[in-house]
């Protein structure tokens, strides 16, 4: 039989628990913004809780119709044990949802009011809840409408965490514990732009096309043949192929209405994500 103390102990941690779980399904809160429209800039900073808070910043290439009354950010505390989202991670044993920042974060142009941009956002995520060491798994991961959510990592850093990702279309964005083998990460990734590009291939010409097959060529030849290094070098050389261009061989602008396919945007993300799995490598 448990003595008196422990049963009262027990009953007010079990008590706590409830609550904190209850409070991970709070709804999501709108977060106040600080538009720059000349320097293309968004900032936002939110304490959603004593423990959990983080500052959020968004640049754009080119951006259109930059302003707070059609673009929205929300954050809201998740249940870290939550299936609708564990079932869109890549591994349910080496990915997770990390106790000490169960924050999701949506940015939800608003579809009726014009808003767009070209190119590659950089979206960058500062919080004191979490704290960066050597070899950290915690990464940021992207899910786009309710699909699954893919690490879009370019950047992590101390102070106390800092991480930074772009990307070419909106929606999700989560903090996750990833425990993959990076070689299991490089391969993933890798196969997410291949698949990519051989769906955009056709609508693209030949000019546009054959230099990117072949740089995605490259790199599938490198992962396989375990050579490392000239899978980095032939990824920054796909990267410089997309800076290259001004949205004239591979279409670059998003609309929030959905209507067009903000190509180069995607690829770069894509690269630019690999690039930084190599490199930890």
């Amino acid at each position: 039989m448990l003595p008196t103390n422990y049963s009262k102990t027990f009953v007010g941690f079990c008590t706590a628990l409830l609550f904190m779980c209850a409070s991970m399904n709070s709804r999501a809160e709108v977060l106040e913004l600080t538009i720059q429209p000349q320097s293309n800039k968004v900032e936002t900073s939110v304490q959603l809780t004593e423990l959990i808070g983080f500052d959020l910043t968004i640049k754009f290439e080119n951006a259109v119709g930059l302003t707070a009354q059609n673009f929205t950010v929300n954050a809201q505390l998740i249940d870290v044990n939550d299936l609708s989202i564990l079932n869109r991670l890549p591994d349910s044993l080496l990915t997770g949802i990390p106790t000490a920042f169960p924050v999701l974060i949506s940015v939800e142009p608003d579809p009726t009011k014009g808003f767009s941009f070209s190119g590659a956002y950089e979206i960058e995520l500062y919080t004191k809840s979490l704290h960066y060491t050597a070899g950290s798994p915690l990464r940021m991961f992207h899910a786009h409408g309710n699909g699954d959510f893919e690490d879009i990592t370019t950047m992590t850093g101390s102070g106390s965490y800092r991480v930074r990702t772009n990307g070419g279309q909106f929606s999700d964005f989560i903090i996750v514990a990833d425990l993959r083998d990076v070689n299991t990460v490089i391969a993933t990734k890798v196969a997410r732009l291949a698949n990519y590009v051989n769906t955009i291939s056709s609508s693209l010409t030949l000019v546009a096309s054959q230099p990117l097959n072949d740089a995605l060529s490259n790199i599938q030849t490198a992962i396989s043949n375990g050579y490392y290094q000239q899978a980095l070098q032939a990824t920054n050389a796909l990267i410089q192929l997309m800076h290259a261009d001004d949205g004239s061989l591979y279409p670059d602008v998003w609309r929030s209405t959905g209507d067009l396919e903000n190509i180069r945007g995607r690829i770069l993300s894509m690269a630019n994500t690999l690039r930084y799995s190599l490199r930890i490598r």
